[in-house]
């Protein structure tokens, strides 16, 4: 039996949102509003006094993604050069809007790709690139871009989990960048996306256009998900609350799996079996939009910043003891979830759980991404071999410098422990 003092009172997870932002919109779900004001409001924190630039706010990653390459409308079997790691969703997105997503190696020290990855795989087919920042590791693609644009391609940036900051200096050459909101993501606003598209207002129109085709998603189905992610961010964001109900579970209910409970809990769509692209052609419901205007507007960059030094000083323990941190040689290191690459992820968790540390193994719905079916292309095999053995350590802004220090010399001591019972790992 675990004791409570041994339970370190974080987990994987963590849900960057404060009560207080819950009640000060429940006024939307009963009064009508003025959606471009809001939209506007938006705009004004994001672009400033740009001119180039136009914002569109959607219901998620996948459904500004669309509704970008429903506007290009590039022939059948065009191909998409992207990164190797993505969320199964995000490839279909491509998929079924009749192109082909052709992946390429990520490099583990920045979680990049290198410009002659995408050399390799350009062909006459190309119409454009996907550069995806995964773990809030954002790799420098200038040189991938400047590339892309002196091959007339479209450069699209998925920033789903690299957002930090609402005025955040973006690469002027990228067409189309798009950030997430969900539920477990930076500055969440259990939902939405906002897009930024550059340099073409014509773009910019037939995506809104098509998007004012769509009904609104339900203020029903928002309040529904705010409420199930109520329990998970009771029993994550709580300190007392995580380290007791841990302990409960641990103790007292060993064979439920409360981790499996608390990712489904957050999960974000129930998707459409007959058309999964339906499941996201909504327009966002009036309290979605009023939370994202609202967190965009108390979005602490100075906080967040003084929480990345303290993760950054888990990180230098784990690389001083030999450990991988995918990402960890990008310059300007930022984190969503905490991933370290250990030799035997299955047993260095459950060791870790036995001594109150609550690493996850599939917190995350990130997958390598597979190449087309019937091409020459190849398999990220080298990304893969990283890929499978990554742990999620429960360190996030949240989270203080000695439980992040003792958790990343714990990991450092379990693997060392593991590698002399097991010479071979």
């Amino acid at each position: 039996m675990i004791k409570a003092d041994q339970i370190v009172p974080y987990s994987a997870l963590y849900i960057d949102m404060q009560y207080r932002h819950l009640f000060n919109t429940l006024w939307s779900y009963v009064r009508p509003i003025d959606q471009d004001k809001y939209i506007q409001q938006i705009e004004e924190i994001w672009l400033g006094e740009l001119k180039n630039q136009k914002i569109l706010v959607t219901l998620c990653v996948r459904a500004s993604t669309d509704l970008v390459l429903q506007a290009l409308n590039w022939p059948p079997g065009s191909e998409v050069i992207i990164t190797g790691i993505n969320i199964p969703d995000m490839v279909q997105v491509l998929r079924l809007n009749g192109l082909i997503p052709v992946p390429i190696e990520v490099d583990p020290h920045t979680l990049g790709c290198t410009l002659d990855q995408f050399k390799k795989f350009y062909s006459e087919r190309t119409k454009g690139i996907m550069i995806s920042y995964v773990f809030g590791a954002k790799f420098d693609a200038s040189e991938v871009i400047d590339w892309a644009k002196s091959k007339g391609l479209f450069i699209m940036e998925d920033e789903a989990e690299s957002f930090s900051a609402p005025n955040a200096k973006l690469n002027p050459n990228v067409d189309f960048s798009t950030f997430s909101f969900g539920s477990i993501k930076t500055c969440s606003a259990f939902g939405g996306s906002i897009s930024v598209i550059r340099n073409n207002e014509a773009l910019y129109r037939k995506m809104r256009a098509i998007q004012e085709t769509y009904p609104k998603w339900s203020q029903r189905n928002y309040f529904k998900r705010t409420l199930k992610n109520l329990i998970p961010m009771i029993l994550l964001n709580s300190k007392t609350i995580n380290r007791s109900s841990r302990w409960i579970f641990i103790n007292l209910f060993p064979n439920w799996d409360y981790k499996e409970f608390v990712v489904n809990s957050i999960r974000g769509f129930q998707k459409n079996p007959q058309d999964i692209l339906q499941t996201y052609r909504f327009r966002v419901p009036d309290p979605m939009l009023v939370m994202l205007a609202l967190r965009m507007k108390t979005f602490d960059v100075d906080q967040f910043n003084i929480s990345i030094s303290r993760q950054l000083a888990g990180q230098s323990i784990l690389k001083k003891g030999g450990l991988l941190v995918p990402g960890h040689a990008v310059e300007d290191r930022k984190f969503w979830l905490y991933p370290v690459v250990v030799p035997d992820p299955e047993t260095t968790y459950k060791i870790l759980n036995s001594r109150g540390i609550d690493a996850y193994m599939g917190v995350t719905q990130l997958d390598i991404v597979e190449s087309p079916i019937g091409s020459s292309y190849q398999y990220p095999n080298s990304t893969l071999s990283y890929f499978k053995n990554i742990l999620y350590l429960p360190i996030h802004q949240n989270a203080d410098l000695k439980s992040i220090q003792r958790i990343c010399k714990e990991v450092v001591e379990v693997v060392e422990m593991l590698k002399n019972q097991h010479p071979k790992l």
